[in-house]
């Protein structure tokens, strides 16, 4: 058995892990009713401006929204989870992956998680769901990567991370030692990967671009 043969069965991805927001579910509807929401504030700025601030502050690699609300000194507004949905194909892309890899979740996420993927009848397609307030561990804790790992029973040269940001999913996947995927949606898609030192193994700017991928080459 050659070497070049046995780095390959060793490095062969069996786990594909995936954020929620703004990569499979589409939060653009939400995002915009709580920035309408915030800016009822005195002294807010106009929503061009502070839509062009969240869309600089994801160009550092920044989480859009919190970092401009201290730029603004504004206060937080409630997320409206009624609003989210889908990203269109997502179920037909799970539905194919679900066959070939194993899928999980890694994501900050509120109380329900579970109940909200069964709404959208999507449950059935990952054998594990890590989120933040259920792990009472959230990104960019280096913590929840090792639990969803550990539960997997994963090494981390066997997965692979999907996510929108740059900070919170591609730095901390590769710190580990999981490939990643940047998919470039919401304004995590703005990021920039010009300051990483390893850039993503792969870029794409739709979801189910991922069907196009071969993970293990």
């Amino acid at each position: 058995m050659s070497l070049q043969y046995v780095l390959e069965v060793f490095f062969i991805i069996k786990w594909i892990f995936l954020d929620i927001g703004s990569t499979i579910v589409d939060e653009s509807y939400c995002e915009d009713i709580r920035i309408q929401e915030t800016l009822i504030q005195l002294n807010s700025p106009s929503k061009e401006a502070f839509i062009e601030r969240m869309k600089y502050n994801a160009m550092l690699n920044k989480d859009a929204y919190k970092t401009t609300l201290t730029d603004y000194n504004l206060n937080k507004c409630k997320w409206r989870l009624e609003y989210e949905k889908l990203y269109p194909k997502v179920k037909d892309v799970l539905e194919i992956l679900h066959t070939k890899y194993k899928l999980g979740i890694i994501a900050n996420q509120s109380i329900g998680l579970k109940k909200r993927l069964s709404n959208y009848g999507i449950t059935k397609y990952f054998a594990l769901i890590i989120s933040s307030a259920e792990a009472e561990i959230s990104k960019p804790s280096l913590e929840i990567f090792e639990l969803a790992l550990n539960e997997a029973f994963c090494t981390p040269s066997e997965a692979i991370m999907v996510g929108d940001r740059i900070d919170n999913d591609i730095i901390l996947a590769q710190l580990i030692g999981m490939k990643t995927v940047w998919i470039r949606q919401g304004y995590g898609g703005f990021g920039s990967i010009k300051v990483l030192e390893k850039k993503p193994d792969f870029i794409v700017e739709r979801f189910e671009e991922l069907l196009e991928i071969d993970f293990n080459h």
